[in-house]
């Protein structure tokens, strides 16, 4: 069968060692029968991700922001100028307390000065590059509850898939509040949402994007194919939709992996230890955010595995009677190392 590249992002060619500086960014990549990869050394960032089935098709399931390939970026964050793929956020979420938070919710102070930490924005070292593996670390400043982060992302060799191991040792005790951060491509073709089964599922405490967002703030439902909005419900279990939004919403307690299903009968899916990350962030992307770099171009879908109540655990407490109260962060004690290893993969359906 033809291989067919669905909606394919750029492919920055490794070499053994370290590819050259772009624009004073550095990537390393590793090619296996089974796919490619390269990962960004600010925040260590994991995109392009390339598999190839057993049947020849091959899919790169992975967002790159439509500006990380742009001039004129070197203003923006760390994290945004060359936004792409999967990352850990440590601590999870803004730094600064949004605007509108519903009665009830007190404000906290966000530590670190930078969206999802200072491992986000800032470049991870080269520790090891083999054929098999890339090992990253970074040390963090006095001020951070963590003394250094450490991920290994390890190609299958027999298979269209990859681990990621992430350690961190807090300096500290500490209640972090954590996520991973797998953001996905809506293709135009379509994908359809399978996260399995979970308890329920949270909107927003406001408008993520006021004046634009679609679902009605902090409602709970039994599944996302019912969404409250303010024509009734909707149904958030296809991609893309056919009008722009932008949306956060929160799946309590999963139970099972999250899926993507494709046309062309490929699934990509996203395990992780769900002990220690019960719930998973929707954010939904969908052309609604115009201002520069977005835009209103940007279409993307994370999938991102978390304690927290929502991304706002780092600068907000809920009231106690919300169902996400209890979801503050990972209880790390100084010292004493936290790892969690997941996969992306991908299948014949």
């Amino acid at each position: 069968m033809t291989a067919i590249v669905l909606f394919a992002s750029i492919h920055y060619k490794g070499t053994p060692g370290m590819t050259p500086n772009r624009d004073d960014e550095t990537f390393w990549s590793i090619d296996w029968p089974h796919g490619a990869l390269t990962v960004r050394a600010i925040g260590g960032m994991l995109a392009p991700l390339q598999f190839t089935l057993p049947d020849g098709q091959r899919i790169s399931p992975l967002y790159t922001a439509p500006w990380a390939e742009e001039q004129g970026t070197q203003a923006l964050s760390g994290l945004m100028r060359g936004l792409r793929g999967e990352w850990p956020c440590a601590p999870f979420g803004p730094a600064q307390t949004p605007d509108g938070l519903p009665a009830g919710w007190a404000s906290r102070d966000g530590g670190s000065p930078w969206d999802h930490g200072h491992s986000a924005n800032h470049a991870w070292t080269l520790v090891d590059r083999s054929d098999g593996a890339i090992t990253l670390r970074i040390e963090l400043p006095e001020s951070d509850p963590l003394a250094w982060m450490e991920r290994v992302i390890r190609p299958n060799p027999d298979a269209p898939a990859l681990d990621i191991d992430l350690t961190m040792h807090p300096r500290r005790d500490t209640v972090l509040p954590f996520a991973l951060h797998p953001t996905f491509a809506v293709p135009s073709s379509g994908m359809q949402l399978l996260p399995g089964e979970y308890a329920a599922v949270h909107t927003y405490p406001m408008q993520p994007e006021p004046g634009v967002s679609r679902l009605t703030p902090d409602r709970t439902a039994a599944s996302l194919e019912a969404l409250p909005c303010a024509d009734g419900r909707t149904d958030f279990s296809k991609l893309p939709l056919d009008f722009e939004t932008e949306e956060i919403l929160q799946l309590q307690d999963c139970r099972s992996a999250f899926v993507l299903r494709y046309p062309s009968g490929i699934e990509v899916v996203l395990d992780w230890d769900r002990a220690q990350l019960p719930d998973a962030v929707l954010w939904v992307s969908q052309r609604g955010r115009r201002q520069a770099p977005w835009n209103g171009r940007n279409q993307a879908l994370g999938i991102e595995p978390c304690n927290s109540c929502f991304d706002l655990s780092r600068v907000a407490q809920p009231p106690g009677r919300h169902p996400l109260s209890h979801r503050r962060g990972l209880p790390l004690t100084a010292g004493r190392t936290f790892s969690t290893r997941y996969r992306i993969s991908a299948r014949l359906a």
